[in-house]
């Protein structure tokens, strides 16, 4: 067994003698015996997360303490700890792919992003429900391989409004936009807060605690927050289908798809519509968006419509 593990298994143990006696101390609460054994243990299961923490950052690891705090009286079920630990995880390794690969509009990540960005369990800790994560790190005199993305990580909890998110697809791709909404809404569905402490391997800690209603927030703030775009396009096609009642209109332009939608209330139509006729279309084409499902719209409004035979020459 190496050294590393040989320490992990170590800290794994005491933490989970100190949740034992705290579970016995819950049914015996003035039992003096157990409380001082608590104590004890308590003591020496620090001493081997610092000894942990200290072998970590001799081997270039990062060390991260991933706090669930349950808000309700159900606890921590399987499942709802799952999600939130592997939305985590496709967030993190999102974040990463997004600083050193370039940003992206639809999720996923390269293999080599998911290698790098991998996180390993340690153990469990007491304090509500705790897990102690690792990441092989590089570093070099200058800075570490993960650095950025920690630092981006806690940049992309700061979501306030729906401006910080459009700033924050900007800055970082709309997948990862997508990657805090799916980890978010895994830890409201759970009921957890979040407290999520990084020590990186030159020593630095940061951390931050992501109460549940913050959360829930934030994927109100995605949920509502489109990226919108709108151009001229101007295409030369037939006209296959109108309504002059419903104001709507279908073309088949020489080269490309179809285009239907809404004709603007600004034209009027004094000779009517030939169907089937060729006609110059101005159309002002409105796309949208969507962080929380990837999903996009596009509306079509039709301004001007001009029979191919009556353009002046």
């Amino acid at each position: 067994m190496s050294d590393y593990a040989f320490v992990a298994e170590k800290a794994r143990k005491a933490f989970d003698a100190v949740a034992k006696l705290e579970a016995a101390i819950e049914r015996s609460p003035e039992d003096r015996v157990l409380q001082v054994n608590l104590a004890a243990t308590r003591r020496y299961a620090e001493q081997t997360r610092t000894e942990m923490e200290q072998l970590a950052a001799f081997k270039r690891m990062e060390v991260c303490q991933y706090r669930l705090i349950s808000e309700r009286s159900n606890g921590y079920s399987l499942e709802h700890v799952a999600k939130s630990l592997l939305s985590y995880q496709q967030l993190f390794s999102q974040i990463y792919d997004a600083v050193n690969n370039g940003k992206k509009s639809r999720v996923g990540v390269g293999r080599e992003a998911e290698i790098a960005s991998a996180l390993e369990f340690g153990f469990t800790f007491s304090g509500s429900l705790g897990v102690m994560l690792l990441a092989r790190g590089e570093r070099d005199s200058i800075a570490g391989r993960l650095d950025a993305p920690i630092e981006a990580l806690y940049q992309v909890l700061e979501i306030k409004n729906r401006d910080d998110v459009r700033d924050m697809a900007q800055r970082l791709g709309r997948a990862v936009i997508k990657r805090v909404h799916d980890w978010s809404a895994a830890n409201v569905k759970g009921g957890f807060s979040a407290d999520i402490s990084w020590r990186r391997s030159d020593g630095r800690q940061l951390g931050q605690m992501v109460h549940s209603g913050q959360m829930e927030r934030i994927v109100e703030y995605i949920d509502a927050a489109t990226d919108e775009k709108t151009l001229s396009v101007s295409i030369k096609g037939t006209l296959v289908g109108a309504d002059l009642v419903s104001r709507t209109f279908h073309i088949k332009p020489l080269a490309g798809e179809s285009r239907t939608g809404q004709i603007s209330q600004g034209i009027i139509f004094e000779d009517g519509l030939i169907l089937n006729r060729l006609y110059q279309a101005e159309i002002t084409v409105t796309e949208a968006y969507y962080y929380a499902t990837e999903q996009k719209t596009q509306i079509n409004v039709l301004n001007q419509l001009t029979p191919i035979d009556m353009q002046p020459t």
